[in-house]
């Protein structure tokens, strides 16, 4: 009963004082006890009594001119944090439901110089299994987390980029035309994912979203790669929407609060 009682009790003042933080945190800046009394609805006594609290264990501190900011200890949690994060074990659920839901491989990859590398994966019970092999070092242009990666580039990085590493046929469909793929990029950078329609491999086809880090990095790309008849059937434009929701849980999951 005891139990019980704690998971469903908010305890007001912890609340309160979280919402304090956050506000700080999205400020990027520091602030004034107005202007946080303006913005959490608080009264300044209230403010004043969480702040100095919160400075005792260095969680905020405060400039000589009065206003507040984030303290060293939160840094200091931050760090802790990050070092016991194992993205393995974290994105591990997400994948098993992609696979499930799409009937698919289910993948995450992370950007490692001049290619993307896929670091773990989950293929469905049912349907055919497809393998990308984990810790494989794969195109940039030609897969859906390479031209994902890709689109976060500036044009003059995207230049600079494709002129070392070249644009390799993979497949009659691969795009060798950097002004081709930037429209590519663009479509990306709008949908917020990117798709591969056998440009890698033939006959396969896959669909990739970010994966953002707590500071708005996109630091991994979650997908799924299967047999899909062709990109405009109903069962990948479902696919897509169960990667965008699930790499969207994934970022929250690590700390990305848009």
């Amino acid at each position: 009963m005891e139990n019980e009682m704690e998971i469903g009790t908010v305890v007001h003042s912890v609340d309160k004082a979280a919402k304090l933080i956050e506000l700080l945190l999205y400020a990027h800046c520091p602030m004034s006890l107005r202007e946080l009394a303006e913005q959490s609805g608080y009264p300044k006594s209230t403010i004043h009594a969480l702040l100095a609290t919160l400075r005792r264990h260095a969680m905020i501190d405060q400039h000589p001119d009065g206003k507040y900011f984030l303290g060293i200890r939160l840094f200091e949690c931050g760090c802790a944090v990050s070092a016991n994060w194992d993205i393995s074990s974290v994105a591990r659920p997400y994948l098993e439901q992609l696979a499930t839901a799409t009937d698919a491989t289910a993948f995450i990859s992370l950007l490692d110089g001049e290619n993307v590398i896929s670091f773990d994966q989950c293929s469905p019970a049912n349907g055919v299994q497809v393998t990308q092999g984990i810790g494989q070092r794969l195109s940039l242009h030609a897969t859906s987390q390479g031209k994902l990666m890709l689109s976060l580039r500036s044009d003059d990085e995207i230049d600079r980029i494709l002129k070392k590493i070249g644009m390799q046929m993979f497949t009659p469909h691969t795009i060798t035309d950097i002004s081709i793929l930037k429209t590519e990029l663009a479509k990306i950078r709008a949908n917020g994912y990117a798709v591969e329609d056998g440009e890698y491999k033939i006959g396969l086809r896959s669909v990739s979203a970010p994966v953002f880090d707590h500071s708005g990095t996109v630091r991994y790309a979650l997908g799924v790669v299967g047999l899909f008849r062709r990109i405009q059937s109903d069962e990948f434009s479902r696919s897509v929407a169960q990667v965008v929701t699930q790499a969207a849980n994934l970022s929250k999951a690590i700390g990305y609060m848009k």
